[in-house]
């Protein structure tokens, strides 16, 4: 039988001209010795062929190209040498990962490199590099390969972790689960209709994502019972498992006992029960009484406690939020004891667009790792700092009404109908409405306007934000109006920042080095809390305070101080600083007094963290006004 990668090779020699050897065994995967040995072979199955329609012509210093008969379609030549007995045989070096992957997971015996090399139809060296990126993925599921001489090499690990594995690769077409793709969909859809129909008749509510992950476990789990793989795990790490979930998980058994004909032992309806209670959504569709555990609830606690003293927000008598964190920490407490995982489709979108939610959730999320001794994923945190985006919204601060100015150059009673217009549309967000002409202009007081709002072009400075509107307000003006006053005047933004304070050439290897000259010239501006730059060191410890764009928002791991403090630095040279490289640092104090600003602070400088054009030109130009600008 002739191998994929020889059929790969004739589809690479399809055209007229020369191809080296070199070029054959980059696009094929393999060596340029190999190459050639598969030319022999094509070559020999070409000379089969009744009437050698075709063969294989090789040039010194050219390489190789394929030579065909007058009246020959060269695309029938993969039928004539039955190309589809080959068409599951690895021949790229993805495919060799992804097979090594399910072969060494189903195997309970040892395999030797030669005895793989030979299934495969390629050389030690290839399976070789091949298994270097297996056992790199293998690695992140907790899943090693245990070598041992004359004998070979194992993968081992616990069966939930494999388990995980197989989940997470298994609905490929190519994947091999034990049958074949087409009795895999049909057995699937079989599955789906089962669970689905289970969970209206036990009002058990899952999210879609998870619906679909929770199937793919139990298939998972029914193929590797079958194969005499089961799930074992200590008495002493269960949890208590609510009723209703031991309930369904029977029913589970009874059908599937009755389609798949296998039994399913105790251990394992125990572990599906906890599968199911890890995905459960709590609290809706009248599934009961809630009864939340006293050491979940302490945990909420220990979250709302560490927001007020890290960032002064006070979420403790937030009772929608506390409570949506209570109902969030049940499932969630059984997927980080048992670590299973849970896919978040939304988590780049959350840490985008909800970047100070996402801060929180990442730092009360420390507290989580404490209690369980596990890293929590970043899919969970993007799941909490929903919650706390939710929380941020309800405690939103009013926007205190603006003042504004109208400049227009028509008459007086064109002048009274605009001041009508504007607070017929935007009465609630307003406060004074002044209106002079261009003339006038010069003679205005800023210093209780917030924004001006003009029907004619303006060529002199003005010290407040400008926008040009048309004379009686349009659809679009009133949308863009209105967005302006909702959001309010942040001017308030720039007292945070002081020219003193901004250092565009700090030096430092590391990012301790960093913080620690930030502090020293800080220090030479201001009196800095004591033993500031020891908390900052520690809050550091404790996560990484990076979140992209080349910037970090350092800052201690409770309040300090009076007042809010804002240190910016530019660094001569990008540090790495614990996900990736920084070159501006926004060194922040919270201080202990009430600041009605300050989640409003916190996320415009978020905001502004997330625009890589916006960091990059401020570290090309090092202008902290022009920066403050885009405030």
């Amino acid at each position: 039988m002739l191998t994929k990668e020889v059929m790969l090779l004739l589809d690479i020699l399809s055209g007229k001209e020369y191809v080296t050897a070199s070029d054959l065994a980059e696009k094929a995967g393999c060596s340029s010795k190999t190459v050639r040995s598969r030319m022999k072979e094509l070559n020999e199955a070409l000379s089969r062929i009744p009437g050698s329609p075709a063969w294989v012509e090789s040039k010194p210093r050219y390489g190789f190209r394929l030579v065909h008969g007058q009246g020959i379609d060269i695309k029938t030549l993969p039928q004539l040498l039955g190309a589809e007995e080959a068409k599951s045989m690895p021949a790229t070096p993805g495919e060799r990962v992804k097979f090594l992957l399910f072969h060494l997971l189903e195997r309970k015996s040892y395999i030797t490199i030669s005895e793989l090399a030979e299934q495969l139809y390629v050389s030690d060296g290839v399976v070789k590099t091949a298994l270097k990126n297996t056992e790199r993925i293998l690695d992140q599921y907790g899943i090693h390969i245990a070598r041992r001489p004359g004998y070979g090499i194992l993968a081992v690990g616990d069966e939930t972790n494999i388990r995980t594995c197989l989940v997470d690769m298994f609905m490929d077409e190519d994947s091999k689960i034990g049958v074949s793709y087409d009795m895999r969909q049909k057995e699937m859809e079989e599955l789906v209709q089962i669970v689905a129909g289970l969970m209206k008749e036990h009002n058990v509510s899952i999210p879609e994502i998870s619906f679909y992950n929770f199937v793919k476990y139990i298939y998972v789990s029914i193929k590797r019972i079958q194969h005499g793989m089961e799930v074992h795990f200590q008495s002493e790490s269960q949890v208590q498992i609510d009723e209703s979930n031991i309930k369904f998980v029977n029913n589970l058994d009874d059908k599937i006992r009755d389609y798949f004909d296998i039994n399913i032992s105790d251990n394992e309806k125990e572990y599906l029960a906890i599968q199911l209670a890890g995905k459960r959504v709590i609290g809706n569709n009248g599934e009961g009484n809630l009864v939340f555990k006293e050491e979940l609830s302490s945990l909420v606690s220990q979250m709302m406690e560490i927001t007020f003293e890290e960032f002064n927000l006070d979420l403790r008598g937030n009772l929608d939020l506390i409570m949506l964190l209570n109902q969030h920490m049940i499932p969630l407490d059984i997927r980080l004891k048992y670590n299973i995982p849970q896919v978040n489709p939304l988590l780049e979108d959350i840490q985008k667009n909800y970047p100070f939610a996402y801060t929180i959730a990442e730092r009360t999320a420390v507290i989580l790792q404490e209690y369980y001794g596990r890293e929590v994923p970043e899919d969970e945190i993007g799941y909490l700092a929903i919650i706390f985006a939710l929380g941020l919204e309800e405690q939103k601060p009013v926007v205190e009404p603006s003042n504004i100015l109208i400049v227009c150059s028509s008459g007086k009673g064109s002048s009274r109908l605009l001041t009508y217009k504007y607070r017929q549309e935007f009465g609630e967000y307003i406060d004074q409405i002044k209106i002079c002409n261009l003339f006038e202009l010069g003679q205005i007081n800023f210093d209780d306007i917030d924004y001006v709002f003009t029907t004619v072009p303006i060529e002199d400075p003005v010290p407040v934000p400008v926008y040009e509107v048309s004379l009686f307000l349009n659809g679009e003006d009133i949308i863009h109006v209105r967005k302006i006053l909702e959001k309010g005047n942040d001017g308030f933004l720039k007292t945070y920042f002081a020219k003193e304070l901004f250092f565009p050439k700090i030096g430092g290897l590391t990012k301790e080095e960093v913080i620690r000259e930030l502090c020293q010239r800080g220090r030479e501006v201001l009196e800095l809390p004591e033993k500031f730059e020891e908390s900052v060191l520690y809050r550091e410890e404790l996560s990484s305070t990076d979140y992209g764009n080349m910037a970090a928002i350092p800052h201690p791991y409770k309040a300090m101080g009076t007042e809010t403090v804002v240190i910016v630095g530019i660094l001569e040279e990008p540090v790495f600083w614990g996900r990736g490289e920084v070159q501006v640092v926004f060194l922040i104090s919270i201080g202990s007094r009430e600041d009605r600003n300050l989640q409003r602070f916190y996320q415009e400088v978020m905001r502004l963290l997330m625009n890589q054009d916006t960091i990059r030109e401020f570290i090309k130009e090092k202008d902290l006004d022009a920066f403050l600008s885009g405030i």
